[in-house]
């Protein structure tokens, strides 16, 4: 009995060792065969040339480049300065050139140049009396009565005229009108409200408003160009420090530039028309200058790379001027050093 039993154990084991066996054997085929190795030179990288450029030394300069426009040195506010009234004349339009002396523009007066009409005529009897009676050997009392009154008649008359012309816009100067406000006939008009701006376009300068308006100081010196082939010195000549205090706000971001010459600007540069300009803001002699785009900026740092024994190494710089176009470098970098531009493969 205890034979069989052990006979049955033996078998029973040998078949379990057999199907652990053959299991292990399928299991081996199914992992992958292990690769051959490379040989050890096709795993060398690939050589790399780099192309480089040394840092020389030379003039930077950071040039503001922008546009501005021609204006009047010399403009007139025109108003009724001592008269309100409803409008009863406009006789120019915006960019009408007038003559000195021509009316621009007139208040309704009523019945004011019948009443000076009047007045005339009135001293003009006065004056043909009193011729009478000095031809004739009249009383002298009653000539010197009658010279009073065309003494009273004279100054009612100018009275009366003076009112008149204070209902007018006259032209104080030869010129262009270069704003005219938004009225119509019949528009009521307050005294000493600008009407319209008159501007002598033979005295020419140009006003410049923009982000770098800040950065100019007065007497700073620039270009402009004014034509293909005529490019005139000019000056800044008026800032918000040079404004009058009720102007400053005006000129917190506006600088205007006036000719070194006025002679050198021509008839034909028009009022409102826009030249561009070119100023140095910036300027240092003698500098190390490198090219803008092989400086790197992280982390507010400015860096380049450099060849160093034969090694790519990163260096950091502190740098002055910066143009669209070049850097200057304060310090990190000497003329002997190789500053790597590129890759070739």
């Amino acid at each position: 009995m205890h034979s069989k039993k052990r006979i049955y154990f033996k078998i029973t084991s040998i078949i379990i060792i057999t199907l652990i066996l053959l299991s292990i054997s399928i299991g081996c085929e199914l992992l992958p065969r292990e690769e051959e190795l490379l040989p050890f030179d096709l795993l060398q990288p690939a050589d790399v040339t780099f192309i480089t450029m040394q840092p020389e030394r030379g003039t930077i300069q950071n040039i503001l480049k922008d546009q501005a426009t021609a204006i009047s040195a010399v403009q007139y506010n025109m108003t009724f300065e001592n008269r309100s009234g409803y409008l009863a004349e406009m006789n120019v339009t915006f960019g009408s050139i007038v003559e000195e002396g021509d009316v621009l523009a007139r208040l309704d007066t009523g019945n004011l140049e019948l009443d000076i009409r009047r007045q005339e005529i009135n001293i003009q009897k006065i004056e043909l009396s009193i011729a009478e009676s000095r031809r004739w050997g009249g009383q002298r009392y009653a000539i010197q009565q009658a010279t009073l009154d065309l003494e009273l008649a004279n100054l009612t008359l100018q009275q009366l005229t003076d009112e008149y012309e204070s209902a007018s816009i006259i032209a104080p100067h030869a010129g262009e009108i270069v704003f005219l406000g938004e009225l119509r006939i019949g528009d009521y008009v307050s005294a000493r409200r600008t009407v319209m701006v008159l501007a002598d376009p033979t005295q020419i300068m140009f006003e410049y408003s923009g982000q770098h308006a800040r950065m100019l100081k007065y007497g700073m010196e620039a270009m402009i160009d004014l034509d293909t082939n005529l490019t005139v010195p000019v000056r800044v000549s008026m800032t918000a420090n040079e404004a009058p205090v009720e102007e400053r706000d005006r000129y917190r971001d506006t600088i205007i530039f006036t000719p070194l010459d006025q002679d050198d600007i021509p008839e034909s540069v028009g009022l409102g028309r826009r030249f561009q300009f070119s100023i140095i803001l910036e300027e240092k002699d003698d500098v190390i200058v490198i090219p803008r785009h092989v400086v790197s900026l992280f982390m507010n740092q400015h860096y380049v790379q450099i060849l160093e024994d034969g090694m790519r190494v990163q260096r950091d710089l502190v740098v002055g001027i910066v143009t669209n176009q070049e850097v200057e470098v304060v310090r990190g970098l000497t003329e002997d050093d190789v500053i790597i531009t590129g890759i070739e493969r």
